[in-house]
Parts: structure tokens; C-alpha cells; sequence
């Protein structure tokens, strides 16, 4: 049988590995965050245009609710959530999105925005 040698914190290995799985584990966090934030808010999309299309009296069957829950294309599902508001057919909804929809940019922070004043720093002081 083979044993594993495994540094101890207080040496330089233990401590180099310990490091470097603290840092793995805090970037996997924050990408694992990430994504289901990402998940998330295309599921509560998805959960609103399904809302909008029964309001609206479209049929819904299994294979329309499953096109819609398992997109995860933010962008997609609200140019769906557009055309739904006016449309008189599901195919009107999910045709091939053209230049003349308007894709949403994607949702900024204040501080991204680049407009004076907004964000986390309070308004410059002018050069007079």
C-alpha cells in the first residue's frame, strides 16, 4: 500500500498548498456565485414571460414552457418578453430575432456607468 506524503502547515510546502487552496476555493466561490446569479435571473425572466403568455391567452404547452424555462439567453428571453406584450401568435414571440428588435445592453452597476456624479463616489468638486 502507498501513503500520500502531505505537507503540514508551518513548512514551506504545507503552507504553499494551503495558500493555493484557499485561493482555489475563493475563485470558485465567486465564479460559482456568478453563475448561479446568472441562472437565476434567466429562470425569473423565463418565469415572467410564461406569466405574460398565459395573462395574454397563448396556448401553453409542454414543449413552449420548455423552450422558454430552459433558455439562458438573458438578451433572447426579453426580446421574447417584448414581442409577447403585442404579439398575436407565438410564432410572432419566438421568430428569429431581426436588427429591429432592441436587445436590452446588459445591466450596468452605477459605478460602470461612467456618468458623473452616480456611483460610489460623491460628485467632483469643480476647478473654479
Amino acid at each position: 500500500m502507498q501513503t500520500l506524503f502531505t505537507p503540514r502547515r508551518g513548512t514551506i510546502m504545507g503552507d504553499a498548498r494551503l495558500a493555493g487552496q484557499a485561493l482555489g476555493f475563493r475563485e470558485g466561490f465567486k465564479e460559482g456565485f456568478k453563475e448561479g446569479f446568472r441562472e437565476g435571473r434567466a429562470a425569473g425572466k423565463a418565469e415572467q414571460l410564461l406569466r405574460l403568455m398565459e395573462r395574454r391567452g397563448f396556448p401553453m404547452t409542454e414543449e413552449t414552457r420548455q423552450r422558454v424555462t430552459t433558455c439562458t439567453d438573458v438578451p433572447l428571453l426579453d426580446v421574447w418578453f417584448d414581442r409577447a406584450i403585442d404579439a398575436t401568435t407565438l410564432d410572432e414571440i419566438f421568430a428569429t430575432p431581426s436588427t429591429t428588435d432592441r436587445v436590452p445592453a446588459p445591466a450596468q452597476s452605477p459605478e460602470h456607468t461612467g456618468v458623473p456624479g452616480q456611483g460610489l463616489a460623491g460628485p467632483r468638486p469643480s476647478a473654479d
